[in-house]
């Protein structure tokens, strides 16, 4: 007897143990805190600040690169006025010196056109074969550049009879002429061999400006520079 009622009392306090956290858990799910409800709710403010982060990294990654390419362009703007203040300086210094050699090649030259205004010979390690220079000068104040071609016939003897050969009989590659282009002064150099029963006396130079039909005309006397008595042409 006293064993039933003990049953019914332990009974009678589990039910009202299940009834209370029954009413806990209702009175907590009618307040929207489900367990499983709190912790999506967390895993989604998780991921929400995650995102938030990165796009927060990405702004900040944009702004650096703003910033660095405003250093840049501010660098690039300092580096070109630079080259542009350097070229300048250059400029003017090209002038001063274009000014000092037209005036020097004046007073030296004196003013006039384009001419001759120096020939040597110089022999060569083999035989009858010379090294011609021919100088060209441009004495003209105005600045201009000189086109053209210069070529030349050396005039001598062979077999005690009168004979000249032209630059193409000669020239070691045979070539007919030379171009020239000059705003003072220009130095050719033209490789020759002559035969071994010629003696050469003269020098004809010829050179002609751009399209100009009638050449120019020169003549020197042959001399060899090292040789006896050899005066500097």
């Amino acid at each position: 007897m006293n064993l039933d009622r003990g049953w019914k009392k332990a009974l009678a306090a589990v039910l009202v143990i299940a009834l209370g956290y029954g009413a806990f858990e209702f009175g907590r799910a009618s307040s929207g805190y489900f367990i499983v409800s709190s912790m999506l709710e967390r895993f989604e403010m998780q991921k929400r600040s995650r995102v938030l982060s990165e796009e927060n990294e990405s702004l900040r990654a944009r702004v650096a690169v703003a910033e660095v390419g405003q250093q840049v362009d501010r660098q690039a703007q300092a580096d070109a006025q630079q080259i542009m203040g350097e070229l300048q300086a250059e400029t003017a210094r090209q002038k001063q010196e274009l000014e000092f050699y037209r005036g020097l090649v004046v007073r030296q030259y004196g003013s006039g056109a384009l001419r001759v205004q120096e020939l040597r010979v110089r022999p060569e390690e083999a035989e009858r074969r010379f090294l011609v220079l021919i100088t060209l000068v441009q004495a003209a104040t105005r600045d201009t550049i000189a086109n053209g071609t210069v070529t030349f016939a050396v005039e001598g003897q062979q077999d005690r009879k009168p004979l000249t050969l032209a630059l193409p009989e000669i020239e070691i590659d045979q070539r007919k002429q030379f171009p020239f282009s000059l705003r003072f002064f220009q130095q050719i150099e033209v490789p020759i061999e002559l035969p071994l029963d010629f003696q050469p006396e003269r020098l004809h130079v010829e050179y002609r400006l751009g399209r100009n039909p009638e050449p120019n005309r020169q003549t020197f006397d042959w001399r060899v520079e090292g040789a006896p008595d050899a005066p500097v042409l």
